[in-house]
């Protein structure tokens, strides 16, 4: 286990008393560090067994939400066509993505998931998940309520970016 003295000061371990005096700013680094180290890290370390990019993982994520072309790839990573042509290519041999002709435009290719490719990113959000549902389970039932009302109200407030092209 690591020595608690090496630890960066601003994210010692601190007793809810004294979590509970600091401001919501003052609380997100902590949030941030259980976020990232309840869900960020075992969904790299499956990227990391596959063999995957975390901006290929950002593709998927997006192409399991609706289709794209390489140049909205190219466009959301801000990479250029080749690169994101590139990367495409390794997902299609990978099996994750298929190209299809784009009926709007037929020199263009839509891009859309495989069955595996659906699976894969529905297998990273469980990665995520399912450790921080882990840590929600630490929470009695009605702390699990507020928190749930919560989310709910932070899900319905964060805009609707799905309806164009950005992947970040």
């Amino acid at each position: 286990m690591a020595d608690p003295d090496q630890q960066a000061p601003h994210l010692r371990r601190k007793s809810l008393e004294e979590l509970e005096t600091l401001s919501l700013s003052e609380l997100f680094p902590y949030w941030s560090n259980i976020l990232w180290q309840a869900g960020m890290v075992p969904m790299l370390q499956h990227l990391l067994q596959i063999n995957l990019t975390m901006s290929e993982s950002q593709v998927l994520r997006q192409l399991y939400q609706r289709s794209f072309t390489i140049a909205d790839v190219a466009d959301a990573l801000s990479i250029t066509q080749s690169a994101a042509s590139r990367a495409v290519d390794r997902l299609v041999r990978h099996g994750y993505v298929s190209r299809r002709e784009n009926p709007a435009d037929r020199r263009q290719k839509q891009l859309g998931l495989t069955a595996s490719g659906t699976a894969l990113v529905e297998n990273l959000n469980n990665a995520f998940t399912s450790q921080l549902a882990r840590l929600v389970a630490r929470l009695s039932v009605e702390e699990q309520e507020q928190f749930r009302r919560l989310v709910a109200h932070m899900v319905a407030a964060y805009p609707d970016e799905t309806a164009d092209a950005t992947l970040a």
